[in-house]
């Protein structure tokens, strides 16, 4: 689907970002300080721009004249599209297509696996068994077979063990940094309506992407440049800000 390829793209550009402002020489201080950053940069634009209401009040034009066509009909405002991209699928199935209020169970199921097998608690062939036990149990979800189960994704096969905590750690990072970009830049929604992300993206780069392994940790960067170490309230506060009024929540 279109929204999948764009948001695919933006998360994928903001990875880009973080590699393209590191610095240009082969030493290590010149790397990605660990992949909990980088996908907290590949998060920030996907869901602190992509996923936001000011981003489809930009794009709304835009995807009206790339799909609206006289045998495809793509008529939708700015908030529909931000409902739509933004809804929650409970009987959703796979991880990269998950919304953000569900994602975390995939990763906490994925998480718990595989620190049981590693920790020689579960063999590897009684991996489907749990993944479907643990889908039914989180979710709420049976899975029919296990090309849409445990075996979905690449990370197992391709030996990137305790790869999936990143995802989560970069969920919480994007929201602080979200947070503190909106501090730094209190006109932060209405440049992302104009379509103007010059700011936005030269605040991360002096904040995170310069600094490449110049601190110890995630926390030290953090600590260092917005003035506290990883703090999950912010994703919390994220989702309720953004879930509450579209599910009219009480």
């Amino acid at each position: 689907e279109w929204y999948q390829g764009l948001m695919g793209t933006i998360h994928e550009g903001g990875h880009a970002m973080y590699e393209q402002n590191l610095g240009d020489t082969e030493l290590s201080i010149d790397s990605a300080l660990s992949m909990g950053v980088h996908e907290s940069q590949s998060l920030f634009w996907e869901r602190h721009i992509g996923k936001s209401k000011a981003f489809y009040e930009w794009a709304q034009p835009i995807l009206m004249e790339a799909f609206n066509t006289d045998d495809n009909k793509f008529e939708y405002s700015a908030e529909e599209l931000y409902a739509a991209v933004n809804a929650v699928d409970f009987d959703n199935l796979i991880r990269v297509e998950a919304d953000e209020l569900t994602y975390p169970l995939h990763v906490i199921l994925r998480y718990n696996i595989e620190r049981d097998v590693v920790a020689g608690k579960l063999d590897v062939a009684d991996i489907p068994a749990r993944w479907n036990a643990d889908m039914k149990s989180l979710l709420d979800i049976d899975v029919p077979d296990d090309t849409k189960g445990c075996l979905q994704d690449i990370h197992w096969s391709c030996l990137a063990i305790g790869y999936f905590p990143t995802y989560l750690l970069g969920s919480m990072m994007a929201a602080q940094l979200a947070h503190y970009c909106k501090v730094a830049i209190p006109d932060m929604d209405d440049k992302i309506k104009a379509g103007e992300f010059d700011e936005i993206r030269n605040w991360l780069t002096k904040r995170v992407h310069t600094h490449g392994k110049r601190y110890k940790s995630l926390d030290d960067l953090l600590l260092a440049e917005v003035g506290e170490e990883l703090n999950p309230q912010y994703f919390l506060d994220y989702l309720k800000e953004k879930y509450v009024p579209l599910y009219k929540v009480e």
